[in-house]
């Protein structure tokens, strides 16, 4: 896949800065999925750049302008899920994101979840079984 013909299915990333951003997930994607189908691989690997390229605008900077230093430290934290909030006395409690137990496939795939590209990979993926490995 090419990032021409990634774009050419998802128009919505046309345009897309840093370009060298669409190009290193293109490349990451091609490396994965062997043990797909070609015709699932495809659609895999489009699913896994258009995943990982929303992440990546969640935290991006925003173009123009001189960023502070507020902006570039939150820039590269991960958003936390909260789990719990009280409102008296306020308390809230985040997830921790990853169990100690979880194995590196696992973890590397725990992120799909946050979006609606990843979860319809993850469906792809659970349709191959458990085994698969993505690394």
């Amino acid at each position: 896949m090419t990032a021409s013909e990634f774009t050419a299915f998802y128009p919505q990333f046309a345009g897309f800065t840093p370009a060298v951003v669409l190009s290193e997930y293109v490349r990451q994607a091609n490396a994965r999925f062997s043990a797909f189908t070609a015709e699932d691989a495809e659609e895999a690997r489009r699913l896994y750049t258009a995943h990982k390229l929303t992440l990546y605008a969640r935290v991006a900077l925003p173009e123009g302008g001189t960023p502070s230093l507020a902006q570039i430290a939150a820039a590269g934290q991960t958003q936390q899920k909260i789990t719990s909030k009280k409102v008296g006395e306020v308390a809230v409690t985040y997830s921790s994101g990853t169990s100690s137990s979880s194995a590196s496939a696992s973890s590397d795939l725990a992120d799909l979840t946050e979006t609606d590209f990843g979860l319809q990979l993850l469906s792809l993926i659970r349709l191959y079984s458990r085994s698969v490995y993505v690394p």
